[in-house]
């Protein structure tokens, strides 16, 4: 049998600490198919409910349509994973390391992801609603009809990050860095430190020009 300590099992990096998850992961990679686009079903999608990943390296792994919720995965590396149609809600993403992951039509409601990176990855039709990102880096991430409503993102970056229909409706976006982002948001925006300060239509649209964002175009909500 092999070993979790196998480095080539998978082509994982770091092992989990936690035996739990090390077990969940030897038994998803064993019938994971070789070929990438090979048909899928329940019995070949990791299940990693609750799990702690702690520790471990997952950088460049194969987890479509992975069941992480509740999962603990502060400070983690999962760069360039694949996470299409994953489940993260509830999710503890903190400090962990996303940047050009694959998170299309992800479901990470209500995640704590404070500090986490997400540089560079494509977020389309992700939902992060009423999660904890502040201090996130969201710079060059695609956010086409991402959803990011109530969501707290002070002092996050959105440096040359592409919106498109994407919605942040009463998500807390004070201190943030929108420098260079371009297309179209969903608001209104909570733009207060402590107290709500929410802004929409012309005055929204001027708040991102006058922050460097002369691209971005503002939805008003009805």
């Amino acid at each position: 049998m092999t070993s979790a300590q196998d480095g080539s099992l998978g082509g994982v990096r770091r092992w989990p600490s936690n035996p739990a998850a090390q077990r969940a992961l030897v038994d998803y990679l064993k019938v994971l198919p070789a070929d990438p686009d090979a048909d899928r079903n329940s019995s070949s999608l990791f299940s990693g409910y609750g799990l702690d990943f702690t520790g471990a390296d997952l950088s460049g792994l194969d987890l479509l349509g992975a069941e992480l919720s509740q999962a603990i995965l502060t400070g983690v590396p999962l760069v360039g994973a694949d996470l299409y149609t994953a489940w993260l809600t509830g999710a503890t993403l903190v400090e962990a390391d996303l940047s050009l992951a694959d998170l299309r039509k992800v479901q990470a409601r209500g995640c704590r992801a404070r500090g986490v990176s997400l540089r560079g990855a494509d977020l389309q039709r992700a939902d992060f609603s009423q999660s904890d990102l502040r201090g996130a880096d969201l710079g060059d991430s695609r956010l086409q009809r991402a959803t990011l409503s109530g969501t707290d993102l002070r002092g996050a970056s959105f440096r040359q990050c592409v919106f498109g229909r994407t919605r942040l409706s009463r998500a807390r976006l004070a201190g943030c860095d929108v420098t260079g982002s371009s297309g179209l948001v969903i608001g209104p925006i909570d733009l207060g430190s402590d107290e709500a300060h929410l802004l929409d239509g012309p005055d929204l649209r001027e708040w991102f020009t006058a922050n460097g964002a002369v691209d971005v175009e503002v939805h008003q909500a009805a």
